[in-house]
């Protein structure tokens, strides 16, 4: 069963849904999926652009730590596990993405879960009560490489600076000022406005679009596919030092209760 649901709507956009609950964390599985689900919608000449949303009250949690990482294995390695290859591939999809790709905020986006929304092209938030930020710090873990590329192209230095360091949870009322969405829309207009967002990016000429988004984050792509295997063996070992797999420990147990 898939963990991403694909809907055709009018004007040739594709509504992509993570559908993995109670939160959407990501695990390998969700991941193929997405990337599965976003080679169609590229192949597909009858759509003519992507938005991406979460089923339920959550966009997504980000990580799976109960279930999407081997950290037997990584500690056995000392090298990237399965679940950061796969997240990284899937947020260079994203990015080789050739036609635009819109984000549908609705609810709770953390950590990984807020990278899959910084990783499309324009984002839409409702003005509601949820929550978003990149708390990884706080939990041990570490950027891999991909992620971090697309914080920097995203957000400006002050607003990367407090969400990667600071790793707090934020309202979404805060949402625009840290640069997660371009907007805030009430309820009413909500998805009407996403939408028709979305078809007006997508009756631009494809050959246009294409050309400038790849030429805008050509430079992004370039330094997360120069990493070097010395790089990303350090990035993971972030996640096994005692520190860490405390925080991450304290972390799952509140989850747990």
């Amino acid at each position: 069963m898939t963990t991403v649901r694909s809907e055709d709507r009018a004007d040739g956009v594709r509504l992509l849904t993570l559908d993995r609950p109670p939160a959407n964390a990501i695990t390998p599985a969700l991941l193929r999926d997405l990337s599965a689900a976003l080679d169609d919608a590229r192949d597909d000449d009858a759509v003519r652009a992507v938005v991406l949303t979460g089923h339920g009250r959550f966009f997504s949690a980000g990580l799976d730590l109960r279930g999407g990482i081997d950290f037997q294995a990584l500690s056995s390695t000392g090298t990237p596990t399965d679940p950061f290859l796969r997240l990284s591939s899937c947020l260079l999809t994203f990015l080789c993405f050739p036609k635009p790709a819109v984000a549908m905020l609705r609810g709770h986006a953390i950590a990984g879960g807020l990278i899959l929304l910084l990783a499309c092209d324009y984002r839409l938030g409702l003005d509601g009560e949820y929550r978003i930020g990149l708390n990884e710090v706080a939990i041990g873990a570490s950027f891999p490489k991909a992620a971090f590329e697309i914080v920097r192209l995203r957000l400006t230095h002050q607003q990367a600076s407090e969400l990667l360091l600071g790793a707090a949870l934020y309202p979404a009322a805060q949402a625009t000022r840290l640069g997660a969405v371009d907007e805030l829309l009430p309820a009413a207009s909500f998805d009407e406005t996403v939408f028709r967002r979305a078809a007006r990016l997508g009756s631009f000429p494809r050959s246009a679009y294409a050309h400038t988004k790849a030429a805008f984050v050509a430079e992004t792509i370039a330094r997360i596919e120069s990493e070097t295997p010395e790089e990303a063996q350090r990035t993971a070992a972030v996640w096994l030092s005692a520190e860490s797999v405390t925080a991450r420990a304290t972390q799952a147990q509140k989850l747990s209760s």
